[in-house]
């Protein structure tokens, strides 16, 4: 894959730079080396033959070996974001402050390409960014809103008005799931204000919301169902599945017609 490619030929390069003595090994013999930088075999954490297919692409590294490669290295904060960012990962828990808001191109694409059925981009707060044409043809009050009015979850707890039909045991278990999302989101960007006040606004509400906050546990993965007008005053069942998007941070929802399989 190219984004495989692009983080090996980073990472060789960034290996080619550092000498021994910046990465605090002593050289060993011998003292003249063929190719500049640190042999692959002097990175620690991370066997030779392991690093070799990675920087090959033909491998894909975890985000603690990114991170192990970051210290070896000695890379700044700047380098090792973009080298996690390489990797499909998004950026180092010191690093990352901020939701990321912007719509990728990988995320564009997937927008342009979609054309049969419904699909949205959202951050990592349920705040929808934007939609592809049939999406938009659904008219979701999401989409057309303003700031906070934007965000499905604050929606979903403040029963704001929609055309969208949930039956109990789904909404609870979207409920379930966009809390311990935020939940993981509070932790991966603890310096986001926007995001910390949507969470204190709506635990402040009281309700569901504030017992699933308090409830550690993690929720049942549950497949969530929904309708919609059909235009003919009667409802459009579709099912909503959700991709995460790295890098970015972003999660592509999509919404399909379930088959007569699936409805039973």
């Amino acid at each position: 894959m190219q984004q495989e490619d692009d983080f090996g030929t980073t990472l060789r390069a960034l290996r080619e730079r550092v000498t021994p003595e910046a990465a605090g090994i002593a050289p060993s013999l011998p003292r003249r080396r063929r190719a500049p930088g640190l042999r692959r075999v002097e990175l620690a954490g991370v066997s030779e033959e392991h690093l070799k297919r990675i920087e090959q692409g033909r491998r894909r590294p975890s985000p603690g070996v990114v991170d192990a490669l970051a210290t070896a290295l000695r890379l700044s904060g700047k380098q090792h974001e973009h080298l996690r960012t390489l990797a499909g990962f998004a950026a180092p828990a010191h690093r990352a402050g901020l939701v990321p808001r912007e719509v990728t191109p990988a995320a564009r694409r997937m927008l342009d390409r979609l054309t049969d059925v419904p699909a949205c981009v959202c951050d990592a707060t349920w705040t929808v960014l934007d939609g592809n044409r049939r999406w938009r043809e659904y008219d979701c009050p999401a989409g057309s809103a303003q700031g906070r009015e934007r965000n499905m979850a604050w929606r979903m707890f403040t029963e704001a008005p929609t055309d969208v039909f949930r039956t109990p045991e789904h909404a609870a278990g979207v409920r379930a799931s966009m809390v311990a999302g935020l939940r993981a989101a509070a932790h991966r960007y603890r310096g986001d204000p926007e995001l910390h006040a949507l969470i204190g606004d709506l635990y402040a509400r009281g309700g569901e919301f504030a017992r699933l906050w308090d409830d550690p546990s993690e929720p049942a993965d549950t497949a969530d169902r929904l309708g919609v007008s059909d235009g003919r005053g009667g409802l459009a069942h579709l099912d909503k599945d959700v991709l995460t998007l790295m890098p970015g941070d972003l999660r592509v929802v999509v919404f399909t017609r379930p088959t007569d399989a699936d409805r039973r």
